[in-house]
C-alpha cells in the first residue's frame, strides 16, 4: 500500500491558465515551505502499513525554476530517507519533461510523476487552454518511462468540445500508453474560472451527473481491465470546511463519485451473470456490499424487479476484494462486463 504525504504549490510552475482550473480553491492558497516539516512530521507520526511517497501538488512542478527545486528537495530530503518512504512524486505538464529535466527529477529522489495529459484530443485541449498537443502527450509519457520513473495520468471527461465518442478515444488511447496509474474527473464549472465565464454565458454545458458516471465508468472498465492503477474518480474538494459543493458553480458535482461509478458497473456485471446462470445468490466480499448493493440499495431492488425474484447477497471474508461468486461456481469481476475470470482470483 502506498501512502501519500501532499504537500501544495498551487499554481506554481503553471505557464497557462486552463480554462477549468483554480487551484487555490481546490487546494487552498500557497503552503509556506517552513510549516511543511510540520506537516511531514504529523503524517509520519501516524502508524501506517505500506510505503510512503512525498508529494509535491498543485502546479507544474518541473516548470520551476532549477532553484526553487532545489529549494523544495532541501527541504524534504531528510525525510526522504527515513525507512518506508520510497521518493518524491509531483504533477506537472506533458511539455516540461525534457530528458534533462527528468535526469535532474531522477537525481534528487523523484520516483513517480503524475501527468496532467487530460485529453488526448487536439480540439479539446486547445479548447480548454492547454497549449500542448496530444503527441506532446504521447511523447512525454513514453519519455518519463524510459527514464524509469512510475507514471501516472490524468484524464478528464466533459471538457468544453469533447463528445462522448472523444472521451472514448482518449480512454482507449491512453489505455495504450501503459501508465502505472490514472485518475479520472469529470469536468466541474468552479468559481472564478475562464470556464464560469463561458457557462454563465451559455458557451459551455457541462455533464449531467449521470453522464459523467457513464463516461468515468467507461474509463474504469478500461483501466481495470488492462491492470492499470485507478487511484481516484472525481476531483479532490473536499477540505476542513466541508465537502466542497460550494466551490462548484455547475457540473456532475458528487461527493462520493467513485463509489457512484462502482455500483452502477458491478450493478450491470452481476446482473448479466444473474441472467445467464439462472442464480439468485451472489458471494461478496463483506467490504464489497456497499458498492454490490447501490446507493439506497438500488441495484439490489433493480435485480429483484427485473428478475421477478429474491436476489440473495452472502458476504464471505474469503471472497477477494472487487470479484463475486455464484453458488453454481465462477468467478467474476465486480466491473466488467460479467466474463468469468478464468483463474480463481488470489
Amino acid at each position: 500500500m502506498m501512502n501519500i504525504v501532499p504537500l501544495y504549490l498551487p499554481h506554481q510552475g503553471c505557464t497557462h491558465q486552463c480554462v477549468y482550473c483554480n487551484q487555490p480553491l481546490t487546494v487552498g492558497t500557497r503552503e509556506d515551505e517552513s510549516d511543511w516539516e510540520h506537516r511531514l512530521e504529523a503524517a509520519f507520526s501516524r502508524s501506517r502499513p505500506g510505503e510512503w511517497e512525498i508529494a509535491l501538488y498543485g502546479g507544474s512542478f518541473s516548470a520551476l525554476d532549477q532553484s526553487t527545486m532545489e529549494r523544495c528537495f532541501a527541504r524534504i530530503h531528510p525525510y526522504t530517507r527515513r525507512t518506508g518512504v520510497r521518493g518524491v512524486r509531483i504533477s506537472t505538464r506533458p511539455d516540461c519533461v525534457s530528458d534533462s529535466t527528468l535526469d535532474f527529477l531522477s537525481e534528487n529522489g523523484v520516483r513517480t510523476i503524475e501527468l496532467g495529459v487530460e485529453s488526448l484530443d487536439d480540439t479539446v485541449l486547445r479548447h480548454s487552454g492547454r497549449c500542448h498537443t496530444a503527441r506532446d502527450a504521447a511523447e512525454a509519457c513514453a519519455r518519463i518511462q524510459r527514464h524509469g520513473f512510475t507514471l501516472g495520468i490524468h484524464l478528464m471527461c466533459g471538457l468544453p468540445g469533447q463528445t462522448e465518442s472523444s472521451w472514448r478515444e482518449t480512454v482507449d488511447q491512453a489505455a495504450g500508453l501503459r501508465p502505472d496509474l490514472v485518475r479520472i474527473a469529470p469536468t466541474l464549472v468552479l468559481r472564478d474560472t475562464p470556464l464560469e465565464k463561458l457557462f454563465r454565458r451559455g458557451a459551455y454545458t457541462p455533464l449531467s451527473l449521470d453522464e459523467a458516471i457513464e463516461q468515468c465508468g467507461y474509463g474504469y472498465q478500461v483501466f481495470h481491465r488492462q491492470g492499470i492503477a485507478i487511484v481516484r474518480v472525481g476531483l479532490a474538494l473536499s477540505d476542513s470546511r466541508g465537502d466542497g459543493a460550494d466551490k462548484v458553480v455547475a457540473g456532475p458535482w458528487h461527493p462520493a463519485l467513485r463509489h457512484e461509478v462502482e455500483s452502477r458497473l458491478a450493478g450491470r456485471a452481476i446482473e448479466t451473470v444473474l441472467w445467464q446462470t439462472g442464480a439468485r445468490t451472489l458471494i461478496v466480499n463483506p467490504r464489497d456490499l456497499s458498492i454490490v448493493q447501490g446507493p439506497r440499495r438500488a441495484n439490489l431492488t433493480a435485480w429483484c424487479g427485473r428478475l421477478n425474484a429474491e436476489v440473495q447477497i452472502q458476504p464471505d471474508e474469503r471472497i477477494v476484494r472487487h470479484t463475486f461468486t455464484v453458488p453454481a461456481g465462477g468467478w467474476y469481476s465486480l466491473f466488467l462486463d460479467g466474463s468469468p475470470i478464468q483463474e480463481r482470483p488470489s
